[in-house]
């Protein structure tokens, strides 16, 4: 999708180079991770994409297009661009922010609001509360969220991302990787991300690029890099703690259990008896409309085994999404002071359930698996 052959950056001749001589191929709906430290040549290649900054030589192509041929302003309006802090007009409502690249491709009204609507449905943000909103009236979270609609509103096949999580508080910008992840999961774009954290490309990517002068001293997959390093540079650059960094490549929804669940008019006996069957510790309690009311543990239901679910029903709290990762379930895990997590794909329902236990094994099964390869 993306292809860079022998391409060259020098700011002027007495320079060093920017990129030397980089050859990199991303392929369609993969997710690039571009990494390095700062003045590693990383954002000047991303920025090279859409001519921000061009080249001084080699080719770079978009879809076998050599993109010296295609016009700077047609090239851009079909690539969507996300940066660090949004760059939303403050002037302007969040739904003219969206609008912004449709209108300049000609599009009808109507299509342009049914574009709006529908990208910040995906983002979760109600059309109808936040499409008249300024960039003011936002979190930084929710202003990140709707940067990200922008990029996505003329559905571009291509999108880059400039640090754009970097300014973030770390669970707000845990949350927004998860969302992204969950709307690139049903987009499939081909995207070039620029980060300076190892942590944030092990979980992103599906590819990193590891850069260091200009040069490309590594690309490969997140686990390949883990376990592989090129070089003592890489090596430097991820850092010690590998368990805990591999459990940033395990999502929640690849370890979690399933639990069974049952009506809230039941009797603690038949939850009992359930927890046994299914050989589970938890079990979902319902209302008859099927809300999600909390959850009955299985020492509960045996110490009252003739009381009403509602006198033993405790909170849900607190739940991570399928695409968290294990290092960040962990986190919450240890800051909530629990030793059990509920796994929730969308608000009022859960998927699973995650314990200590599970976390601890998973890594110690990819370390297994990592020997036997070897």
């Amino acid at each position: 999708m993306i292809r860079f052959e022998n391409v060259v950056k020098k700011y002027n001749e007495l320079d060093k180079m920017a990129v030397d001589n980089l050859n990199l191929h991303i392929k369609k709906g993969e997710i690039c991770m571009l990494l390095g430290p700062s003045g590693c040549g990383k954002t000047t290649t991303m920025k090279m994409i859409n001519k921000l900054i061009k080249s001084t030589s080699g080719n770079i192509y978009i879809d076998d297009k050599n993109i010296d041929k295609v016009d700077p302003i047609k090239l851009r309006l079909s690539i969507g661009y996300v940066i660090q802090g949004t760059g939303l007009f403050p002037h302007m409502t969040i739904g003219e922010n969206i609008a912004m690249v449709p209108k300049e491709l000609g599009w009808d009204k109507a299509r342009i609001d049914a574009r709006i609507d529908e990208l910040l449905e995906l983002m979760e943000l109600d059309p109808k509360v936040y499409k008249d909103k300024r960039p003011k009236d936002l979190s930084g979270g929710q202003r990140q969220r709707v940067g990200v609609a922008r990029a996505l509103a003329a559905d571009p096949p291509v999108m880059l991302m400039d640090e754009p999580f970097g300014a973030l508080d770390p669970i707000t910008r845990g949350k927004l990787q998860d969302e992204f992840l969950r709307v690139q999961e049903k987009l499939g774009k081909t995207i070039v991300f620029v980060t300076h954290d190892i942590d944030e490309a092990i979980k992103m990517g599906d590819k990193i690029a590891i850069m260091k002068d200009g040069k490309l001293v590594q690309y490969a997959s997140p686990a390949e890099i883990l376990s592989q390093p090129a070089d003592d540079f890489v090596a430097e650059l991820i850092g010690g703690n590998g368990a805990i960094k591999m459990m940033n490549l395990i999502k929640c929804k690849d370890v979690l259990r399933k639990l069974p669940s049952i009506d809230i008019e039941s009797e603690s006996i038949l939850a009992l008896n359930l927890m046994k069957e299914q050989g589970v510790r938890n079990i979902i309690v319902k209302d008859k409309n099927h809300k999600v009311l909390g959850y009955v543990r299985y020492k509960d239901a045996f110490k009252n085994q003739n009381a009403p679910l509602a006198n033993i029903l405790n909170e849900i709290g607190e739940t991570v999404s399928p695409g968290t990762t294990l290092k960040e379930a962990l986190s919450l895990m240890f800051s909530m002071g629990r030793k059990a997590i509920f796994i929730s794909k969308e608000k009022g329902s859960i998927d699973g359930i995650i314990t200590m236990d599970d976390l601890l094994k998973a890594v110690n099964d990819d370390d297994q698996d990592e020997d036997t390869l070897s």
